[in-house]
């Protein structure tokens, strides 16, 4: 009995051996394992694997905020780390796959600078943005009743989102893309001046509803492409000062409250691009609130600059998790034109 087992046993393992040498040849006629296709397979696996992570990132993005005058500032500052975390993760991944085959120099080639010409800018940008609003408390809606000694939105919070959010443009945008002083909404121009209102005013006035009409005017103007390139327009070293003292995006997001103030905004501030970037800002920044006349429940003035606010802010970030997803994409078919190169070769 014992014998019959091992003489079982012994014809089992030829029979395995064989067929392990059968396939070892077919796939040497088939080239089912050759290397160089099982690298192929995996490069380009890793191009379809990103993009559905990207994709589901995005919507997972779109879906949990759902940008309302409620959200949370901090969701805000979540939103940047989720996007530093997800091209942190695929460089590694790339990475991975590049150093476990070292033949293909052309595909390393490629691979290097998509990583550092996109997914290392874009997660530098992210970051920066992201330590702007870290700690931030509040909402993206929150408004306070004008006074001569209200404070505009932390001056290092709106910087590290523009100087952030700059990098990220800088990469996913081209320089001809989009408009970053627009002015559409010329006809509305004796309100318009007096959108500094709602950024800075003296005791006993603020922003009303027709400052506030005329803002949303010029948000809805204007692409979101046209306000995130007024965000990278702005500059990194502004003076906090008066509204009407402002002149970029960044300026009217660190407007102050004072005594003496017209509310007059500058010529440059009151572009619908600008200034939508700069309620953008203050929205999302430490700190940053919107002044008008009355806070009181229910008053027009007061929900309507938490709407204003909350439009502002998605029709940035919106634009932003498309744009990046679009560049990754161009990214992603270098690489697959390089490993299309390499199969014909």
């Amino acid at each position: 009995m014992n014998k019959e087992k091992k003489g079982e046993g012994k014809v089992r393992v030829k029979v395995v051996i064989l067929m392990v040498m059968m396939m070892v040849m077919m796939g040497c006629n088939s080239g089912g394992r050759d290397p160089e296709k099982v690298f192929l397979s995996e490069m380009v696996n890793l191009g379809k694997g990103f993009m559905e992570v990207f994709v589901s990132f995005g919507d997972m993005i779109t879906g949990t905020l759902g940008i309302k005058a409620e959200t949370k500032k901090s969701e805000i500052g979540k939103y940047f780390s989720d996007i530093e975390k997800t091209m942190n993760s695929v460089k590694s991944k790339l990475n991975a796959v590049v150093a476990e085959n070292g033949d293909y120099s052309k595909v390393k080639e490629v691979v290097e600078q998509f990583i550092n010409g996109i997914l290392d800018k874009v997660a530098e940008g992210a970051k920066e943005a992201a330590s702007g609003i870290k700690d931030a408390s509040g909402n993206l809606g929150d408004i306070e009743k004008a006074a001569d000694a209200s404070k505009g939105a932390e001056a290092t919070s709106v910087i590290n989102l523009v100087k952030g959010i700059k990098t990220i443009v800088d990469v996913v945008l081209k320089p001809n893309e989009g408009d970053g002083l627009k002015d559409v909404t010329k006809s509305l121009d004796d309100d318009k001046k007096k959108i500094g209102k709602l950024f800075g005013d003296k005791t006993g006035s603020g922003a009303e509803e027709k400052h506030i009409a005329a803002a949303s005017a010029s948000i809805g103007a204007v692409s979101g492409v046209d306000i995130l390139q007024a965000i990278a327009k702005s500059s990194g070293n502004v003076a906090v000062g008066k509204a009407s003292a402002a002149k970029d995006a960044a300026g009217l997001a660190m407007a102050n409250g004072d005594s003496t103030e017209t509310t007059d905004l500058d010529a440059a501030a009151k572009k619908d691009a600008v200034m939508s970037a700069g309620i953008a800002l203050r929205a999302m920044a430490k700190n940053g609130k919107f002044i008008v006349k009355d806070d009181a429940a229910n008053k027009t003035e007061a929900e309507g600059a938490k709407g204003v606010s909350s439009n502002a802010v998605s029709k940035v970030l919106s634009t932003l998790t498309i744009a990046i997803r679009n560049r990754v994409d161009e990214g992603l078919k270098e690489i697959n034109k390089v490993l299309g190169e390499i199969k014909q070769g």
